[in-house]
């Protein structure tokens, strides 16, 4: 019996069945050039303060920003000027080894991995993807469940 697509929750065949290829090639285009939100969750929150050497507030005050959708704020991170992220520097990614999931996960985010034509469209943005190694779908859907089953941090829209 084949195994449900965690993408499309049917038994249809996932056009990533054969598994995708990916490697990063350092472009940072994802880390910057578009506008965009890196969502956290409390742990991202924590880990990175932890990394950094401060406590959660202090990294909430100085790194990160609330956006407010209804009646409540997620906590993304600040950018620079260029949209580039509050942790890109010269030589990458600064807090790399404590980045959060959304930077870890990607480019393998549902939203991305709808169709083959949505993994299409990435690849015109991150040359990475086609190339370097080979993920199965386990570790696809692996990695699509890690950041889908995950809540960004809220706040409350009067703090």
């Amino acid at each position: 019996m084949r195994k449900a697509c965690f993408i499309c929750e049917d038994t249809m065949e996932c056009f990533y069945d054969g598994g995708l290829k990916f490697s990063c090639t350092g472009c940072r285009y994802c880390c910057g050039v578009e506008p965009g939100y890196v969502f956290l969750t409390r742990d991202d929150a924590e880990r990175l303060a932890s990394h950094i050497g401060i406590c959660l507030d202090e990294f909430i005050k100085v790194y990160c920003r609330k956006v407010p959708m209804g009646s409540i704020s997620y906590i993304s991170l600040l950018e620079k000027e260029h949209n580039d992220c509050i942790f890109l520097d010269d030589n990458g990614c600064s807090v790399y080894e404590a980045r959060p999931i959304q930077c870890m996960t990607y480019p393998f985010w549902a939203s991305i991995l709808e169709s083959r034509q949505t993994w299409k469209e990435e690849a015109t943005s991150c040359p990475g993807i086609g190339k370097g190694r080979l993920y199965t779908r386990e570790e696809i859907d692996s990695m699509v469940k890690l950041k889908e089953g995950v809540e960004p941090m809220v706040v409350n829209n009067r703090d």
